[in-house]
């Protein structure tokens, strides 16, 4: 609840040389003064002062420490904040967060330290999620995207944005509440065309979300293609190691095989599948089955059409079927040791035998899910992107309205749900409902 003083253990959980207890709200310093035996007033800010921490109640030693005390609003959450830098491991932290609790501070949510800063002004929304993004980063790449927003590039795009629309907005409504005072107002045209011009950025801006998604979540990509195409061989290529077991005869891969690689600072699941066949027992009908269902799944799908078959018409052998609903597809040469002078046109001619054309299809997989130079400015998450993508509807609708002569009010009506849109990135009257869901996967202690 607002005004309460929280208080969690910020560091990881298990064995370690130092773990922190945080505290923050109205009673932080003097809760923490207490468990120290110094006055609040004595304790300086910002600055690491040695202490040895005690139960108020008891007066037992609980830990040697070094007390940091940072008031606000110039603290992480805006409001005061003190923390005890112990020895790390559970139990002792334990002693710790217990010892704050019983002395007046309640546990606190997961995220919600951040919540306060969010709701204190000293984070937006956006820079909120990048401190999660931070936290989660698998990659390099991924975690420079998130250090990136920290920094606040994506939440003043977006706030440069929505500024436009608020300045598109201001001319719609001068022109509708003082038509006769001899204002000089923006013409029809040029109305439209400000409209339109915004609404890209705004699209552009949400369509960054594939390259967001794949460098927070990770990016799934499939092998497919029929039997004995080589995608074994060059799934073991492409891994790095042999992770697929490779035979002269057809079907050695009956479902699929997973492996993790990172191309790019990007994390791939690499996918290999079994081989488009006319299928002869339920199990090995079962198996091309559940490949199929896998390859569906995938971001992006490589479809392998072996040397041998480059003259014949592209499409499953003996009756199989390409998955239904896959990502983007990839059309992709296989064994290119074997193609001798036939053209492969612009398909990537790749051979697991030698190497050639792999790192053109790992470059081409991972392009084909955005390139986005300034990694600041990429949208990260669904919330993000609906608003934006919201945004950009509504921006090009007021084109249209404008083109086509409707009133003025209409594309007022249109510009103001733009800017409202871009108003909820930031966090701008967001609901409860909104910000539970998105703390609630941070962790206990941020």
């Amino acid at each position: 609840m607002e005004g309460d003083t929280i208080a969690a253990i910020a560091t990881p959980p298990g064995a370690g040389g130092i773990g922190i207890m945080r505290v923050s709200g109205p009673a932080a310093i003097d809760l923490v003064a207490r468990l120290v035996g110094r006055e609040p007033g004595a304790l300086p800010d910002r600055e690491l002062v040695h202490a040895i921490a005690r139960d108020p109640a008891t007066g037992e030693r609980l830990d040697e420490v070094l007390v940091a005390i940072m008031r606000g609003p110039r603290s992480y959450t805006g409001e005061d904040v003190a923390e005890l830098h112990g020895h790390g491991g559970p139990v002792n932290m334990g002693r710790l967060l217990r010892a704050a609790l019983a002395a007046g501070a309640r546990a606190a949510e997961p995220g919600e330290f951040t919540r306060r800063a969010v709701a204190c002004g000293r984070l937006d929304l956006v820079r909120a999620e990048a401190v999660l993004g931070v936290i989660a980063a698998a990659s390099e790449r991924a975690l420079r995207l998130a250090q990136g927003q920290l920094e606040g590039r994506l939440g003043q795009r977006v706030a440069d944005l929505r500024r436009a629309a608020t300045d598109l907005l201001a001319d719609l409504e001068a022109s509708i509440d003082f038509p006769d005072e001899g204002l000089e107002h923006a013409p029809r045209g040029e109305l439209a065309a400000r409209a339109a011009e915004l609404g890209g950025a705004c699209r552009a801006l949400a369509e960054t979300f594939a390259l967001g998604r794949a460098l927070g979540e990770g990016l799934d990509v499939a092998l497919v293609g029929p039997v004995n195409a080589g995608k074994s061989s060059l799934f073991n290529r492409l891994v790095g190691s042999e992770r697929a077991l490779v035979a002269e005869e057809p079907g050695t891969t009956r479902d699929y095989v997973e492996a993790a690689a990172v191309w790019d600072g990007i994390p791939v699941t690499l996918v290999d599948t079994a081989g488009w066949r006319m299928a002869g027992s339920g199990v090995e009908r079962r198996g091309i089955e559940l490949g199929e269902k896998r390859a569906q799944r995938a971001d992006v799908v490589v479809e392998l059409i072996p040397a041998e078959m480059l003259r014949a018409p592209l499409g499953p052998p003996e009756g199989g079927d390409r998955p239904e609903g896959a990502g983007r597809i990839l059309r992709v040469v296989s064994k290119g040791d074997q193609l001798g002078g036939t053209d492969a046109g612009e398909m990537i001619v790749t051979s697991a035998l030698t190497g050639a054309g792999v790192e053109e299809l790992m470059a081409a997989i991972v392009t084909a899910v955005g390139n986005v130079g300034e990694e600041g400015v990429v949208i990260t998450s669904e919330r993000q992107r609906n608003l934006v993508a919201r945004s950009a509807a509504a921006l090009e609708r007021a084109a249209q309205a404008a083109a086509a002569g409707q009133a003025e009010e209409v594309l007022a009506l249109e510009v103001r749900e733009a800017a409202r849109a871009l108003a909820a990135v930031l966090g701008e009257d967001v609901g409860d409902d909104v910000l539970d869901a998105l703390f609630a996967r941070f962790c206990i202690g941020k």
